[in-house]
């Protein structure tokens, strides 16, 4: 196999051929060989082809996390169709508006979800059912597997979260995801420059010995956070381990750490480090070892994480922290790499990543903001020549700059003259009060310090007088007795006058979306009674 490899289906072949009997997907007490993977995919691949289901054509997954998710997965790239990500907690008219907006010929789906995808007028409905032999019930079981064949770069699609809107196609090319997937050659200390070199490499080693690597997304695979990070396991041949259940805890966290010898671990920020450090604090008090001791690497990926909750992960794990700013339009902006020894100026900012610029917003983009000048930019990534939205090519998220293509999706920063980024929030979430900036994420971050505040989101109310107001939904730890009056005084305290939260409404959860970011519908409803004003 050269170096020219386009594509994942012929990538991850390749692996199958040379470790058959390595595992390939984890998930409670199942377990998936590479051969296994590969025969199932081909399998499924085989049915769908027989259904007329082509190389180019598009095709959902509305699926939940399991072992069925990267068969089919790898059987739409074998096929060289299109796979397309679709949110399993959608009802009918949004699974429909994805759908219809992509052109899909169908979708595979859970169970209890194929009547749903039915109805949002899919065509060729696959159901999963983990009971059979290939994963997908009887006719897939008898189904003629699908011959290998060469294939090509073909386009990538992945949906956005919609979380302020709804979503939108993210188009790319699947060479540039398979690029930045054998990125993860680097944490296993191989060079990617020779692709077939370093696969050799890391199939030679045992993924449980001091060297290797077992990889635990938890984060929903059809969103970016858990897709890139599962296919960044297959690509290098580490293990993927997946939880079994449907709702995300600790205890279920600690537990799949365990069994599966897991060495790094993906979250979506506070929304999942906060239950890993309610089950560590509870085998902490019971004076019970967790059996963590493998982990080595934490990862969260464009979600807050928060400097306290890091600072209570580092004391319970000697691990390293890897904080990294990306988003669906692709790119990665910023990170931050931390371990027990780092500064508490490096828990709390970031840096460029590779490639990556702090554009002034005043210059239509077209230069940086210098470091150390308190300006505020916006973050930019370089991204593939065909980058963006489908049907919105004039949309703001990218740029052509200086001979290249951005991705601009408005993460706003500060960049101090140590060149360490202080992150603002996306410029959608600026709240203009009495003609005053205030960016949700700074204050947010200061309440997030308050020793009784687990969780929290701001954001702008509207106002009579002032047009709006810092509004803050605020859940206190257990036992937590601050009143909305001393939070909002903790932030006066430490921010201008102008930034204090003039509404605050306490709750017994801050409501998330499953991709962890916060759910700023939910957060605006609870916040319009303005049940508790601050003064």
């Amino acid at each position: 196999m050269s170096a020219d490899v386009h594509d994942f289906a012929t990538w991850f072949e390749r692996i199958a051929d040379l470790a058959p009997d390595r595992p390939a997907v984890l998930c409670g007490d199942r377990t998936l060989t590479w051969a296994e993977l590969d025969a199932r995919a081909d399998r499924l691949a085989g049915y769908l082809d027989a259904r007329g289901v082509a190389a180019g054509d598009r095709f959902g997954l509305a699926a939940r996390n399991g072992p069925e998710y990267p068969v089919a997965l790898v059987a739409l790239l074998k096929l060289g169709a299109t796979p397309v990500n679709v949110n399993h907690r959608y009802q009918a008219a949004e699974m429909a508006h994805v759908l219809a907006t992509s052109g899909a010929r169908g979708a595979v789906a859970e169970a209890d979800l194929a009547a749903t995808v039915a109805e949002a007028g899919a065509g060729v409905v696959v159901t999963v059912d983990p009971s059979s032999a290939s994963g997908f019930g009887a006719c897939v079981d008898a189904a003629e597997a699908l011959p290998r064949r060469s294939r090509g770069d073909t386009e990538w699609v992945l949906y956005t979260g919609g979380t302020t809107g709804a979503p939108k196609a993210v188009l790319g090319r699947q060479s540039e995801r398979l690029r930045a997937a054998r990125g993860g050659f680097a944490t296993l200390g191989l060079d990617a420059a020779d692709p077939e070199a370093a696969l050799r490499a890391a199939v030679a080693r045992d993924p449980y010995g001091p060297d290797g690597m077992v990889h635990l997304p938890a984060a929903p695979l059809m969103h970016g956070t858990g897709l890139y990070a599962a296919l960044g396991a297959l690509t290098v041949a580490a293990p993927l381990a997946l939880l079994p259940e449907r709702s995300i805890t600790g205890e279920g966290l600690v537990a799949a750490i365990a069994r599966h010898g897991v060495t790094d671990l993906t979250l979506v920020g506070d929304a999942v480090a906060l239950r890993l450090l309610d089950a560590l604090d509870d085998a902490a008090a019971r004076g019970r070892d967790p059996g963590i001791g493998g982990l080595r690497r934490i990862r969260s990926i464009g979600a807050v994480w928060s400097p306290p909750v890091k600072r209570r992960l580092l004391a319970h794990a000697d691990v390293t922290l890897l904080d990294t700013v990306a988003a669906s339009e692709g790119g990665v902006y910023a990170h931050s790499v931390l371990t027990r020894a780092s500064s508490d100026r490096e828990i709390g900012t970031f840096v460029l990543a590779p490639g990556a610029r702090l554009l002034d917003p005043d210059h239509a983009g077209a230069r940086d903001v210098p470091p150390g000048s308190d300006a505020v930019g916006v973050l930019a990534a370089p991204v593939g020549p065909r980058a963006g939205y489908e049907g919105d090519a004039g949309s703001t998220a990218f740029r052509d700059l200086d001979g290249g293509r951005w991705s601009v999706p408005g993460d706003m920063a500060r960049i101090g003259p140590d060149g360490r980024l202080t992150l603002l929030g996306r410029g959608s979430q600026v709240i203009n009060t009495g003609g005053e900036k205030v960016y949700a994420d700074e204050v947010e971050l200061v309440l997030r310090e308050h020793p009784q505040v687990r969780d929290v989101t701001v954001l702008g109310v509207p106002d009579e007088r002032w047009g709006s107001v810092v509004g803050a939904v605020v859940a206190l730890d257990a036992g937590g007795t601050a009143t909305p009056d001393e939070l909002a005084a903790f932030v006066g305290d430490r921010l201008a006058g102008y930034k204090k939260p003039r509404r605050i409404v306490l709750v017994d959860e801050v409501h998330r979306l499953v991709t962890g970011k916060s759910d700023l519908r939910w957060a605006a409803r609870t916040l319009a009674p303005a049940a508790h004003p601050a003064r």
